[in-house]
């Protein structure tokens, strides 16, 4: 509810397919010049979000998850993610084609996007939900999140200090970005939503 009729989400079928959305420890997940730490409260309220940060090193400092395999058509990842001492972060989506959006955490903006369609959405804690979609033409593709200096540089000489948040990645076969469906190991699908016995028509 948004303070006027309240209204049902019902959402078609969604499958993430990333096996390890939220253990961002897991081998799966490279890592390059960046650290992290657990056991940050997320945007569901437990202990399940990381903290990324980079190292002392001149570079690109990003966490990637590469190999997914998906259908040749429309393609959307989504992050939740909260600014720490670094508040510009990119995310990466590729593979037969797409690119790149950076975001503000602080402003809730999107600072620039190339090859792929930007969203942010603030949720509460000052967490956001950003994603990034496009049209591949392969069936392997990758992603990855990246953070940035103050200026917005992809590469940059970091101080073993700076950092911001994570949670619940997501890559699934759609134009946009659906609810959040974890997964532990494992690809997870969830079945379309419905609705019956709406009672009276002229209401629901």
């Amino acid at each position: 509810s948004d303070g006027g009729c309240p209204s049902l989400l019902l959402e078609g079928t969604a499958t993430n397919l990333i096996p390890y959305s939220e253990d961002f420890s897991n081998a799966s997940w490279s890592k390059g010049n960046l650290s992290l730490t657990s056991g940050f409260i997320s945007p569901s309220g437990d202990l399940t979000a990381y903290r990324i940060f980079e190292n002392n090193l001149t570079g690109q400092h990003k966490i990637q998850y590469t190999n997914i395999n998906v259908a040749i058509g429309d393609i959307t990842v989504s992050y939740f993610l909260k600014k720490g001492e670094r508040d510009k972060i990119s995310i990466e989506l590729g593979g037969g084609g797409g690119g790149q959006a950076k975001f503000n955490l602080t402003s809730g903006i999107v600072i620039s996007q190339s090859g792929v369609i930007a969203k942010i959405e603030a949720l509460s804690n000052d967490w956001y939900k950003c994603s990034v979609s496009f049209t591949t033409t392969a069936t392997t593709v990758y992603t990855g999140a990246y953070l940035l200096d103050d200026s917005g540089n992809l590469s940059y000489t970091g101080d073993s200090l700076n950092g911001a948040y994570i949670y619940g990645a997501q890559l699934e076969e759609n134009s946009y970005s659906t609810s959040y469906i974890k997964t532990v190991g494992t690809t997870q699908t969830r079945v379309a939503d419905t609705a019956s016995g709406s009672g009276n028509s002229t209401v629901i």
